[in-house]
């Protein structure tokens, strides 16, 4: 239930698709990139994947603005601590960025996409990505259930 309120929420956010080529090996590379960056502490990598209009951390939270997002990241701070490491400990979140088992749903139509990451164990991450009118994934929620 509380992916399905995640979606919801998320998909105020959306706007409709336009005809994009092939969506789905577009969606492959964003995620691709979104897990290179996190795994590179690439803060930058990561900041150009997100939504201009900010991301949702967990599945009721608002979105946090990109520009709040860039001044935590830029200060080693706040959001950035539990997507990459402060003071030498590993964010609550970077040890889910990871390959393996993924379970994908992608509703093209309106441009959403939800990933799952290590579903159903202790370590699921689930991120939320909608497409952009560049026709390019954008990071837009990170959840952790």
């Amino acid at each position: 239930m509380r992916r399905f309120g995640f979606l919801l929420a998320l998909a105020g956010m959306a706007q409709p698709a336009q005809a994009c080529p092939d969506p789905a090996a577009a969606l492959d590379s964003a995620l691709a990139a979104t897990i290179a960056a996190v795994r590179g502490g690439d803060a930058q990598a990561l900041l150009g994947r997100m939504s201009a209009e900010g991301v949702s951390f967990g599945p009721d939270a608002p979105p946090t603005p990109l520009a709040v997002l860039r001044a935590q990241f830029a200060d080693h701070g706040g959001r950035y601590c539990d997507v990459f490491a402060c003071n030498g400990v590993e964010g609550a979140l970077h040890r889910r960025f990871v390959t393996g088992r993924m379970d994908k749903s992608v509703d093209a139509r309106r441009g959403l996409a939800l990933v799952f990451i290590n579903a159903n164990t202790d370590d699921e991450l689930d991120l939320s990505y909608r497409l952009g009118a560049d026709c390019r994934w954008e990071l837009n929620g990170i959840a952790a259930p």
